[in-house]
């Protein structure tokens, strides 16, 4: 593939990604120009809980789009699949840290989601809630192939394994309709039971 050199222009190779936030990036809604990311300052959530929440929210909606570029054949499926299984695994490691004390969230080595999503519904339980058993289930699920949060990062998956410590197929099919209910699903049930999330929405659980 040749390389246009319109691409190497001045302001491409020079001006700087991030620039102080001023009135010319002011805008009446989302929709609007100019388009843009506002990192730090006030976009900054006051609690680590809510923070986390957001940033879930991020990682989820960025899986679902990639889902809906391979429906919809602007993109071919195993071109983003581990971006996009990442996407939801991470998001699912956030959501599920947002809601835990913030004692045990400050553990920022704790990716396992097995591990999270037990400490979840212990912390949940306590405070007179139930996690559904699936919800635990579908993070063994998605532990059990990326238990540390690397492999859907860098495609290095080793010997996936059981909980028991049983060695699982070593080529799996993933199908793209069921991943997609399937993580809504689970997203819909770790916010609904994640208060900071839903009032940072302006919903009144």
């Amino acid at each position: 593939m040749r390389i246009s050199a319109d691409l190497f222009t001045k302001e491409a190779m020079s001006r700087p990604l991030f620039e102080p936030l001023s009135g010319e990036h002011e805008r009446p809604d989302e929709w609007s120009g100019p388009l843009g990311f506002v990192i730090g300052g006030f976009s900054r959530p006051f609690i680590q809980a809510e923070r986390d929440g957001a940033l879930a929210e991020q990682y989820f909606a960025a899986a679902e789009e990639l889902i809906a570029a391979i429906l919809e054949k602007r993109v071919a499926d195993y071109q983003v699949a581990n971006a996009a299984l990442f996407l939801y695994r991470h998001s699912f490691e956030l959501l599920l840290k947002a809601g835990l004390p913030p004692e045990v969230r400050a553990a920022k080595d704790i990716h396992d989601l097995g591990k999270l999503a037990r400490s979840y519904a212990h912390h949940k339980q306590q405070a007179g809630k139930t996690v559904p058993p699936w919800v635990i289930k579908r993070c063994d699920e998605l532990a059990a192939l990326d238990r540390g949060s690397e492999a859907f990062r860098y495609g290095e998956y080793g010997t996936p394994k059981a909980k028991d410590g049983t060695p699982l197929i070593d080529e799996i099919h993933v199908d793209i309709l069921h991943l997609k209910v399937a993580m809504a699903a689970l997203n819909a049930a770790l916010v609904e039971q994640n208060w900071i999330i839903r009032m940072a929405r302006g919903e009144t659980p």
